[in-house]
């Protein structure tokens, strides 16, 4: 007897999703618990990576489920010259800028980005985590994107370029300033 695969729950960790690749090629031939799948393994992720571009968590999340809506609708374009997590940030991304630019949302604000920011990765900054999600707030939003990608999504600065369109040379160089001002601002902490 073949068992069904479970959908994990959310919050469950990407890496303990069944091949990706294999769930979005299911997906896209219309099976609905491989979408279901993928959903659940990156609604969170997505979630609070497109909160550092859209000031509130309700658009973020409706940005996030317009992200699998065009997964869905995409049926096969996704080449698989980059993994899928990097194919679904940048569509995230590319469709969170898009509806910066129609003026329906500010700027992000450091009251949207609380929580973002969870207690070990200000354990592994060495830093308050009100104060580092405060200084957080403050970059530039290139250097935020960029720092959410490769320090809590644990992206490769090859993935980060993917998704943010720059060159792996542009993100290296954009962490490396983004991680400066970063020290800097939490120096300027009283």
């Amino acid at each position: 007897m073949d068992e069904q695969p479970r959908v994990p729950n959310p919050g469950t960790p990407v890496s303990a999703v069944p091949d990706e690749t294999a769930l979005y090629l299911r997906a896209c031939e219309g099976d609905e618990e491989a979408l279901e799948q993928l959903i659940a393994a990156y609604r969170g992720p997505l979630t609070g990576f497109i909160c550092t571009i859209l000031p509130s968590r309700w658009d973020a999340e409706d940005v996030m489920i317009d992200t699998f809506a065009e997964l869905a609708a995409s049926r096969g374009r996704f080449s698989g010259r980059s993994s899928l997590k990097t194919y679904l940030f940048s569509i995230a991304r590319h469709l969170a800028l898009k509806r910066l630019r129609k003026g329906r949302e500010l700027p992000l604000e450091q009251e949207q980005l609380l929580g973002l920011l969870n207690a070990q990765a200000a354990q592994a900054l060495h830093e308050d985590t009100a104060a580092l999600q405060d200084a957080l707030a403050r970059l530039r939003p290139d250097y935020r994107q960029a720092l959410v990608l490769v320090y809590l999504e644990n992206m490769s600065h090859q993935q980060t370029a993917r998704i943010m369109h720059r060159t792996t040379g542009q993100v290296n160089h954009l962490v490396a300033r983004a991680r400066e001002a970063l020290r800097k601002q939490l120096k300027e902490e009283p």
